[in-house]
């Protein structure tokens, strides 16, 4: 193997650079020593903590350069040393070298030589020297050395451009991460014997081409140009540019124990970086800088055809060798959760529009067969377990598999933006409910049963969001049991006093709010005690001991509130199968989406209460007590089932007709409803009827006086309205029209 030495003066960046490559495999030859023309030398500390031997040697102890050439020369070959590499390397190098090493000394200048280089041409002077020329391109460039300052044979060089405003030191640091990418390059092909001098110029000769990887059992197919053995199959080299960096350490550790080399791009390569990881630049694999502020990265063919070059075709591993293009087995990206970008659709947030990542997940799952993708941080362990079972493989069918969450992935990502940028166009209401509405759903949850328990059914949110709920105890919920505890939420976020909210199969059969929880508790409970039993409960505060403790020896399925006091957790766990559910946030803006088999019915949820209109239809205008009831009960009618009637006091339902064909029929069901409840509660000082939608005919008001309200509350908009306000006024009953109807199916 060829053996290297590396003659440094300074800091010793391109030593660092030199040794990342060596250690990754890049470059196949050994850093043998390192020798440094003076003490303190950072290269030094450089090659102590990667385990080279060093030397100091400094001209001054020698009478002539000459003299101090030979020196260097013998020490050279006293280690068998094919190759030195000069890397910020200051003295002047004699014939004694030279002779010794021609064509073998290799020198990394900040310049794009001829231009720029000279004697003193070092450092900061060269890029002062660029910028006073008003030079627009300047570079570095890879080269053999002769008995010239800054001459001999070309071998690699890169441009870099001279930007508006740019000061030395700018200009300097662009530069050194050039040279960081061609210097390796340069003693790869080296490395390679692909170097001829000739007439005073360097050709790069061809790579001997390399067979395609044989599929399993298999050998590699016979072709007309003479291939070496095959190169071992399986994943050997990884891209890693994720925005989710959970569980990215131990991933890229276990691929590196795996002997996967890691390559990277920015944010995550200095994080993992960070973390002890070795990683290779993905600039020294595609030998471009990063570019536009960060907006190109990814964007190259020596990325996209590492991915997309199928491993089976003689052909793509000949323009592969032909044009240095090192394959990539194995992606792992996730994108920027273009969700929690700022909103509307801003400027800001188009920055978080992530190209390059989108490109790479889809080249990655396009070539499948050759290539793995990972998405997600949940694969990272099983792929981890299944290379190192497989000696570095993947199964087809995992790769498959990982190929269409990949898909489905960009899938929502797209969807997200189209969202974001539909919602901006110029806040426009119906934007809300846009042309087209695309759903990106994942399953968080399988449920106990659907409807009914020979039906099945799962929970799916939106994909990369969690569900707006936390289940704390109890049993699997069902989705009647969701149905139920989201209704209730709703209906218990409608009141700003502390309140209870009883469902029972999608419809409140108990609304009341108190100076507590528990009083308003007791108040629901009481509109009807029966439905109360095996009931869903909801309340706006989080729960208390004494709630808890009311509820101790009374059966209910769910209880939904912000919270639970840990006093009242430990008095309802004793209740195993009691469902304690933790709602995170209050009710959804998002439209409101509801299956009709393969079609989807898509509407604004009704966050109304009043539109602004609350009219006195009748002669009489409610008392002010009259007026609390009414209110209560249009607040409360609002989530029950239509056709829907509410009797109610000011702070509570005492009877509700739900669910009816003909509304005259829930007005009947409401006062049987009352009348149960008078027979162990008194009479609300003031009784008032809400009604969900206009009364068609005035036999519901009729219906109504005889249940004892005094008051009525209504949209309105009946072409029989007349006919219903002179009934209203001939049983002596004020009456109230909203002008905004409440339907709820």
């Amino acid at each position: 193997m060829l053996r290297i030495a590396v003659f440094a003066s300074g800091e010793g960046s391109n030593l660092q650079a030199l040794i990342n490559a060596a250690g990754a495999g890049r470059i196949p030859a050994q850093l043998a020593f390192v020798l440094a023309s003076k003490a303190g030398a950072g290269a030094l500390l450089r090659a102590e903590k990667a385990g080279i031997k060093s030397l100091v040697s400094s001209p001054q102890d020698f009478q002539t350069p000459e003299a101090y050439s030979a020196h260097l020369a013998s020490e050279c070959r006293k280690r068998a040393i094919g190759l030195i590499c000069l890397a910020g390397f200051l003295p002047k190098l004699a014939a004694p070298l030279l002779e010794a090493y021609a064509d073998r000394i290799l020198n990394i200048h900040p310049s794009l030589l001829p231009a720029f280089g000279g004697k003193g041409m070092y450092g900061l002077r060269v890029h002062e020297a660029v910028l006073k020329a008003g030079a627009r391109f300047s570079g570095c460039t890879a080269h053999f050395i002769d008995a010239h300052y800054d001459h001999g044979p070309i071998v690699l060089q890169a441009c870099v451009g001279v930007l508006s405003g740019d000061t030395p030191a700018a200009l300097a640091k662009r530069v050194l991460e050039a040279e960081h990418r061609i210097y390796p390059e340069a003693v790869r092909l080296f490395a390679e014997g692909r170097l001829k001098v000739e007439a005073g110029a360097v050709r790069i000769l061809e790579a001997e081409a390399k067979p395609p990887f044989p599929a399993e059992g298999e050998t590699a197919a016979p072709s007309r140009t003479a291939l070496p053995k095959a190169p071992p199959s399986g994943v050997r080299r990884a891209l890693l540019s994720v925005s989710d960096k959970t569980g990215l350490f131990e991933f890229a550790q276990g691929l590196a124990r795996l002997g996967v080399e890691i390559v990277s791009t920015s944010g995550t390569a200095k994080a993992l970086e960070k973390a002890g990881v070795l990683v290779r630049p993905l600039e020294s694999l595609t030998g471009f800088p990063e570019i536009l502020d960060g907006r190109v990265k990814t964007l190259h063919p020596k990325v996209h055809g590492a991915i997309l070059m199928r491993r089976s075709e003689a052909s793509h591993w000949l323009q592969a060798q032909a044009f240095g293009i090192e394959p990539i087995d194995l992606v792992a990206v996730n994108l920027y959760p273009f969700a929690q970008a700022v909103q509307p659709f801003s400027r800001e947030a188009v920055e978080n529009i992530d190209i390059g990542g989108v490109a790479l997940i889809r080249a990655a799952a396009k070539n499948f067969e050759d290539v793995a993708v990972v998405v997600s941080p949940a694969d990272y362990e099983p792929v981890l377990a299944e290379l190192g079972r497989n000696a570095g493989r993947l199964s087809e069918e995992t790769r498959r598999r990982l190929s269409w969450k990949a898909f489905e992935h960009t899938a929502a990502y797209d969807a997200m933006i189209a969202k974001a940028w539909s919602a901006g166009e110029a806040g426009k209401k119906s934007q809300a409910l846009p042309a087209r509405l695309g759903l990106r759903l994942e399953k968080v949850m399988d449920l106990r049963y659907g409807e009914n328990p020979h039906q099945k059914a799962a929970l799916y949110v939106r994909e990369g969001e969690r569900p707006d709920f936390d289940q704390l105890h109890g049993k699997e919920l069902s989705y009647n049991n969701l149905l139920d505890a989201f209704g209730a939420w709703e209906a218990v976020c409608e009141f700003e006093e502390p309140a209870s909210v009883i469902f029972k199969h999608v419809t409140p059969s108990g609304l009341a709010v108190g100076k507590t929880i528990l009083e308003a508790l007791e108040k629901a409970w009481a509109c009807d005690p029966v439905s109360a039993f095996g009931g869903v409960l909801a309340f706006n505060r989080p729960v208390d001991a004494a709630v808890a403790q009311a509820l101790a020896k009374r059966f209910v399925e769910v209880i939904s509130a912000p919270g639970f006091e840990p006093e009242a957790l430990d008095i309802l766990k004793k209740k195993p199968n009691l469902r304690l559910v933790v709602m995170k946030t209050r009710p959804s803006e998002e439209p409101m989406m509801r299956s009709l088999g393969k079609e989807v019915l898509a509407a604004d949820p009704d966050r109304l209460l009043l539109g602004g209109q609350w009219k006195v239809a009748t002669k009489r205008a409610p008392s002010l007590e009259e007026e609390a009831s009414l209110r209560f009960a249009w607040a409360a009618c609002k989530h029950v089932r239509s056709n829907a009637i509410v009797l109610a006091g000011p702070d509570a339902a005492v009877g509700i007709g739900a669910g009816q064909m003909s509304r005259v029929d829930s007005v009947r069901l409401a006062a049987e409803k009352y009348a149960k409840y008078r027979e162990a509660n008194p009479a609300p000082k003031a009784l008032a009827l809400a009604s969900d939608a206009f009364f068609p005919f005035r036999d519901g008001i009729d219906e109504a006086a005889k249940t004892g309200a005094t008051a009525v509350v209504q949209p309105g908009g009946s072409v029989r309205d007349p006919e219903v306000i002179a009934a209203a006024d001939e049983k002596g009953l004020a009456m109230v029209f909203t002008g905004v109807r409440h339907f709820r199916h």
